[in-house]
């Protein structure tokens, strides 16, 4: 039984240092940033948690038409905003429009610039925006974090009433 469990364990080991990222590509930034976006969908802080470092910074930005204001958040300060948030919301569904690469020749950093049209729905009222999202992204030990995170919200596109 030990020895199998020892070779169970070796083997996941195996596993993980296979899987590891060796480098950014598009490919495996899209991957983990749209993992962030299901999450966000599915409102589930935990599993958005693991894609970011605990010091990262992040900052939103909600534009009106005559106004916009920015909000600068840790980690922690950001989870909290997103749960009072989410209490609101019966849906929300974002769609990537546009995302944008900027990867640094080491393959261990990037910028990626993404654009989305995010619907939330709130008390019977669907709202859509557009989201302009900058995203500093690193590679630690083969795993994808994210380090700095922006979001800009711009006015409502549409609102409909069911």
């Amino acid at each position: 039984m030990k020895k199998l469990f020892i070779a169970v364990l070796i083997l996941t080991l195996v596993n993980t240092i296979a899987f590891a990222a060796k480098t950014l590509t598009e490919k495996n930034i899209s991957k983990m940033l749209d993992q962030v976006i299901i999450a966000k969908e599915h409102k589930n802080i935990k599993s958005m948690r693991k894609h970011f470092l605990s010091r990262t910074s992040i900052n939103l930005t909600h534009q009106d038409i005559d106004v916009a204001k920015t909000y600068r958040f840790t980690f922690n300060e950001y989870k909290r905003h997103l749960s009072k948030k989410w209490k609101q919301v019966q849906s929300n569904l974002i769609k990537v429009t546009d995302r944008k690469f900027n990867i640094d020749k080491n393959g261990k950093s990037a910028l990626v610039k993404t654009t989305l049209t995010q619907t939330i729905e709130i008390e019977g009222i669907k709202m859509q925006t557009t989201v302009y999202e900058t995203t500093a992204i690193s590679l630690i030990k083969g795993k994808i974090y994210i380090n700095y995170y922006s979001a800009r919200k711009m006015l409502n596109t549409s609102v409909k009433v069911n």
